[in-house]
């Protein structure tokens, strides 16, 4: 079932959320600043907290969690036409050797209609594209 577009939206992927949490990332500072004067509604994936747990230390995870309870984080799963088009994926940007995460994101985007991404992954983020064509939008932190 498709999402109802959120076109202010924006998907945050895994480093961003290490950032926020974890006081001694180099971009900690500028991550916190970000989120709290963001205002649109911030969109992720399940493995993106999958990640992102695995990096913060245990006493931080539930943290990440009540994020997500809360719905400061709205998480989404991904369905089986979901996976299918993760596949898909796969086999297009296969040289770039692209994670879980990442095409999950790169899927939300697509269903979602989110085209923007807090992402710390330039170099990632800024190949892929939004249905084969559409390039993401990056939020800077700074």
């Amino acid at each position: 079932m498709p999402l109802v577009p959120e076109r202010r939206a924006v998907l945050v992927d895994t480093g961003v959320l290490v950032a926020v949490f974890n006081r001694l990332d180099p971009q900690h500072s500028a991550a916190a600043a970000w989120l709290a004067r963001n205002t649109a509604p911030l969109l992720t994936v399940e493995p993106v907290l999958s990640e992102t747990a695995f990096f913060l230390p245990a006493r931080l995870r539930a943290a990440l969690a009540t994020l997500a309870a809360k719905r400061v984080l709205q998480v989404h799963d991904v369905d089986d036409a979901g996976h299918a088009r993760m596949a898909e994926l796969f086999d297009k940007y296969a040289d770039q050797d692209p994670d879980w995460a990442d095409l999950a994101l790169v899927w939300l985007a697509e269903t979602a209609g989110v085209h923007c991404i807090a992402t710390l992954d330039m170099a990632g983020f800024s190949v892929y594209r939004i249905k084969g064509r559409k390039r993401f939008e990056m939020a800077l932190l700074a």
